[in-house]
């Protein structure tokens, strides 16, 4: 598994720079997910206008490159905002975040993702929490926050993958090891894919931090799921695992908004996990009984 968050370099330049390709590459999600687990005492009331200011629209057009350490610093530690910074750079960025995603992405990716981020905000915008598509960034007070020093950040890294058990997995459920690869029917597969759904209730999410850190694991999860070529199913059995991945994905991404936001509680949310999961299962289940 590559840790991104053990790459973190020490100038402000290079870190612009290296949140750039992080932000336009395809493992974004994973990227979060170490973040959010290095940094979970983190409160989660941070936004992109508290972070960004008056400096939006320079964002969109041309980058990081006025960005200073401290608020890089507060992207890192309140990892969340990037999937939502993802989503507008996508949608609303300039010629400079047009060339990054392409020169790290195939160009039929970026419009496949762009039209299903289109779909999801969209289908949000009757909520009153929803993710606006246009931002109106005012300038604001930025927190003050500790600024820590990216060796710092580097070492805690260190520190929380050290005091995990040494025969702990280095993935779990569809990003374990050998889950996509098992040359066996079409039936078998699907059924194996939703063992592996099932992980997700191996592990309690006893709290808000938990819970985040659960489902941005599993939201990672669906797009290796995406990507994978799944030569063990025919052309219309992969076309249907990906659709539905792909609205599986959406949902989660909502479920993951909802919680930063504080939209929700923790029971009701755990609740609504756990019945998207069971969900999903079901699907994949009929799917294979449908097949064999």
């Amino acid at each position: 598994m590559n840790l991104a968050a053990f790459d973190l370099p020490e100038e402000t330049q290079a870190m612009q720079e290296w949140l750039a390709i992080q932000l336009t590459g395809a493992n974004l999600s994973s990227v979060v997910a170490q973040l959010s687990a290095v940094h979970a005492d983190q409160d989660q009331d941070l936004t992109l206008e508290s972070v960004c200011g008056n400096q939006w629209e320079n964002i969109l057009q041309n980058g990081f490159s006025e960005l200073t350490q401290t608020q890089l610093q507060q992207l890192l530690t309140h990892s969340y905002l990037l999937l939502e910074l993802q989503e507008h750079l996508l949608l609303e960025g300039g010629d400079f975040w047009q060339k990054q995603f392409l020169s790290q992405n195939d160009d039929s990716e970026i419009i496949d993702h762009k039209l299903a981020l289109q779909e999801q905000l969209f289908s949000l915008a009757t909520e009153p929490e929803s993710v606006q598509q246009s931002v109106d960034y005012k300038k604001s007070s930025l927190r003050k926050i500790v600024v820590l020093g990216f060796v710092s950040v580097a070492l805690l890294c260190v520190a929380v993958f050290l005091n995990r058990q040494p025969s702990a997995p280095a993935g779990w459920g569809w990003n374990r090891p050998g889950a996509l690869t098992a040359d066996i029917p079409a039936n078998q597969y699907l059924n194996r894919l939703a063992d592996s759904a099932n992980e997700w209730f191996k592990k309690p999410t006893e709290t808000k931090a938990s819970l985040i850190t659960r489902l941005t694991q599993f939201r990672a999860g669906c797009e290796t799921l995406i990507n994978a070529p799944h030569p063990q199913l025919s052309a219309e059995d992969r076309v249907w695992l990906i659709e539905r991945c792909q609205a599986w994905a959406g949902k989660l991404d909502e479920q993951i908004v909802s919680l930063q936001k504080g939209t929700t509680d923790l029971k009701t949310a755990d609740a609504s996990a756990d019945a998207l999961i069971n969900k999903l299962v079901k699907a994949l289940r009929n799917r294979a009984d449908q097949i064999s």
